[in-house]
């Protein structure tokens, strides 16, 4: 019998007895206005977040959730050890809850910490379906106040469109977020800058960026700004249960009243860490305590990951005591070798208090230096009066200096470490599974050894095993891994006594190592918490080869509900049109060209391309031309794109009469408007581009080309 097993059975005679904590919960519609737009969004029990469900351990949770949408929804305990058709996971573990229908969650709780739990179907978390979860010890001391607090991120824009953006132009919200990598930029950041681009266009990885999407806020407890007022004043400091409830965001977490102590990470305790600035990753929880001080209130300010906004909850009553400014940062200035040094682990004995020189390892050169700070005379705050009438005050600078024992910024886990031995069973077979994570942000496809869930759906284990993964992270971006049903043990210098975790943030270019005892049964869930590389194919189902239930009829249940995707690319010129449509899946494109004067010119290309990798794609299709100068010809073609280095696109191609092209293109982006585009092929035909960008849509667009002469329009995609 399994450790959770041999748990459960331990309650079951108490459980006539065992206190059974109840919740009832609507699921439905709720009309929002956080930025000023009203906007339809999800809620459980008309809030957003959802009400915090409290339980103790020995205590049996039951939670029935009515489902008054018009569109099937779930609900995952994050986290949290339960029995498998617990789990909440659509049609893999738990069916559905269909519109119209409720579901009721029961389990026995055997295990303390902060934990949360959200919708996982569709991105009904991006609309608002999250809440916490705590669970206390049976007999907790209370003494200490706490409070929850939830960050999350927030779009006005319809979530499924975000994932169709994010399909149709790789750098999409960088324009939105101003992260454009334009080449004025990397000129004016010197040439460490230029070497960084040039390395990374000659390996042919694209230019850096530190977030997906361009949210509109970013949240804490539902709100752009909270506050936490109702405290007593003989209390002198506070547990903070921490919870990362966004969809794809990760923050840095820092609090005006000096450093924050860590005493828990993803429910499980850890030995105390004092930490001035903690990243939080998407789907992780920290518990951390926090000093108080009568008469002010202290700013707890989370900013997400790339520097484009934040959250404050202000602790406290009285004059307002601002967070430092987290600088932007500097993406010009990190290199693609450079990005996994916020994982990098050193292996010595070196206790958690006094590892905080080998732990300030975020990439911050260059970057944009925070907002002015008033002066200050004889080291005293100098306090700012605002519109509310209200005190405001920054802290003295000296503040910024690294206290002994103090992490000045964690961004990964070394120092972390468990309260107990955590080493797996000796006696047990191991078994080892490499993961590279891997992905194509242009083309936003993410995987795992290069096939997505669609491709290769599970990973196959066997009970009473000691399960090692070794995954390395071969993109460009974080992945916030989680597992369900399961606590692994997060490898590091600490050796029998590493940090059990439910989540794990792998860093761009960097290694991590988990594992865990293979103590369950049947099918558990394990997938990037970024819900939309989830969503493009970064997530696995875990079985357990002797009682799995998992068939290929779950397989297809459990995919993302939109395989197919589209683009509708416009090119409207004086002198000719171009338009290009096509409808692709992470494998496979059917894509059509035409473009025409308005004489007796024509081109059209209908092609089908199948992509065997990042880099290379075979295609094949028909072309029919008419041009003034040739006769009208249709002719068969096939061939490869190619991905050459500077991040030229080539195509290598053969027609039916056994005549061969090659043909190179780019796009190159001269400032944040401006760019140029260009063609040219062994045919000596070509065409070249001015474009300005006026958003993230439509381009103004001046254009010469061989065939139709140079002419001035617009071009648009949707």
């Amino acid at each position: 019998m399994n450790t959770r097993f041999l748990l459960i059975a331990l309650f079951l005679p108490a459980l006539g007895t065992a206190a059974v904590v109840e919740y009832e919960f609507d699921i439905a519609v709720k009309e929002v206005n956080i930025t000023g737009v009203p906007i339809e969004a999800l809620a459980i029990d008309d809030q957003i977040p959802a009400p915090t469900v409290r339980a103790a351990v020995g205590d049996v949770l039951r939670a029935t959730f009515h489902n008054r949408l018009n569109v099937i929804t779930s609900v995952h305990w994050h986290g949290i050890l339960v029995p498998g058709d617990q789990d909440g996971v659509p049609f893999l573990n738990t069916q559905p809850i269909e519109p119209g229908a409720s579901h009721t969650f029961e389990f026995p709780i055997i295990h303390a910490g902060t934990f949360w739990y959200h919708s996982h179907s569709d991105l009904q978390v991006q609309k608002g379906l999250y809440g916490a979860v705590v669970l206390s010890e049976a007999h907790a001391d209370d003494s200490t106040d706490e409070r929850v607090v939830l960050f999350s991120d927030w779009t006005n824009e319809r979530v499924e469109s975000v994932l169709g953006n994010l399909k149709a132009k790789d750098d999409f919200y960088s324009f939105k977020r101003d992260t454009i990598q334009s080449w004025d930029r990397v000129l004016g950041n010197g040439a460490d800058a230029i070497r960084n681009r040039l390395r990374g266009s000659i390996s042919r990885m694209g230019p850096m960026d530190l977030a997906d999407v361009g949210y509109d806020a970013f949240l804490v407890n539902g709100q752009r700004e909270g506050s936490v007022t109702d405290i007593s004043t003989e209390n002198k400091q506070m547990k903070l249960r921490m919870i990362n409830g966004s969809t794809s965001t990760y923050y840095d977490v820092e609090y005006a009243a000096g450093p924050m102590t860590i005493i828990a990470a993803d429910g499980q305790d850890v030995m105390p860490i004092r930490v001035k600035r903690l990243r939080i990753s998407t789907a992780e929880t920290y518990d951390v305590l926090v000093p108080l001080n009568a008469g002010q209130s202290f700013e707890l300010r989370a900013t997400s990951i790339d520097g484009s906004g934040y959250s404050s909850l202000f602790i406290g009553e009285g004059v307002k005591v601002l967070a430092p400014d987290v600088p932007r940062p500097n993406p010009f200035l990190i290199s693609h070798m450079d990005m996994d040094m916020d994982m990098d682990m050193p292996m010595s004995g070196s206790s958690p208090m006094t590892m905080h020189e080998s732990h300030d390892m975020s990439v911050e050169v260059g970057a944009q230096e925070p907002n002015a700070m008033p002066e200050h005379v004889h080291g005293d705050p100098v306090a700012i009066s605002t519109d509310a009438g209200a005190m405001v005050m920054h802290e003295h600078d000296a503040r910024m200096q690294t206290e002994e024992g103090v992490i000045e910024h964690m961004t990964d886990y070394s120092a972390l470490m468990a309260t107990h031995v955590t080493a797996l069973p000796g006696q047990q077979e191991w078994r080892e599974i490499e993961l590279a994570l891997t992905g194509n942000m242009e083309r936003y496809v993410w995987s795992f050894n290069g096939k997505t869930a669609r491709e290769s759906p599970q990973i196959l284990i066997r009970k009473g095993e000691n399960v090692r993964f070794l995954m390395k992270n071969d993109t460009m971006m974080h992945h916030p891994l989680h597992l369900h049903g399961h606590f692994f043990r997060v490898v590091n210098q600490h050796g029998e006594r590493s940090p059990l975790k439910h989540t794990v943030n792998v860093p761009p270019m960097g290694s991590v190592v988990i594992e865990f005892d293979a103590n369950e049964e049947e099918d558990w869930l394990f997938h990037c918490h970024n819900q939309f590389h989830m969503k493009t194919g970064m997530n696995r189902v875990v079985s357990y080869e002797q009682t799995s239930l998992f068939t290929p009829e779950i397989d297809r249940l459990i995919r993302p509900s939109r395989r197919w995707f589209d683009i509708n690319n416009f090119h409207a010129m004086n002198s000719f049109v171009d338009y290009e449509f096509s409808v692709f899946d992470e494998r496979h494109e059917f894509a059509v060209e035409i473009d025409a004067d308005f004489a007796h010119s024509y081109e059209v290309h209908a092609i089908y391309n199948y992509y065997f990798s990042r880099f290379v794609s075979g295609f094949a299709g028909i072309e029919s031309r008419e041009h003034h100068h040739d006769n009208t010809h249709d002719i068969g073609i096939a061939g490869l794109n190619v991905t050459l280095p500077l991040l030229i696109e080539s195509e290598w191609r053969v027609n039916d009469h056994g005549r061969f092209r090659l043909e190179l293109q780019s796009e190159i982006p001269l400032t944040r408007h401006f760019g140029v585009d260009w063609r040219w092929n062994t045919d000596n035909e070509y065409r070249y581009g001015i474009n300005y960008r006026l958003n993230n849509r439509w381009s103004l667009t001046v254009h010469t080309d061989t065939e139709y002469g140079e002419g001035v329009g617009i071009k648009f995609f949707y």
